[in-house]
């Protein structure tokens, strides 16, 4: 084994550096993090390379770019050196009110 190598870290604890990284971004028009706004669609982890997908709350999402650089940062700051980090927005699924955590559903009356 090279010295220099890095210990590999197991996906599930990735995916929860992932996810709890996603949760301290914030959505910039409505000042709740992403995670419980329900707009992380999607965690994928393959060997060093991590995959995110956001689904917008609109189709016209004014502030689009700024969530996935925000999730980017957050989500690469979160991850081991060397790890490859695409976050994405997936303008074909459509975000519904279903998708927000209880607390967030229950506080918005949806």
């Amino acid at each position: 084994m090279n010295s220099t190598a890095l210990p590999a870290v197991p996906p599930d604890d990735l995916h929860a550096a992932v996810m709890s990284a996603l949760a301290q971004v914030d959505d910039p028009e409505m000042g709740e993090n992403l995670v419980d706004l329900g707009v992380v669609g999607e965690v994928r982890i393959d060997g060093s390379a991590v995959a995110v997908t956001l689904i917008p709350t609109s189709a016209t999402c004014p502030m689009a770019d700024v969530m996935v650089d925000d999730a980017q940062t957050a989500v690469q700051r979160a991850c081991p050196p060397g790890t490859t980090v695409d976050v994405r927005m997936d303008w074909d699924t459509e975000w519904s009110p279903e998708r927000l955590a209880p607390a967030l559903r229950e506080r918005f009356g949806w």
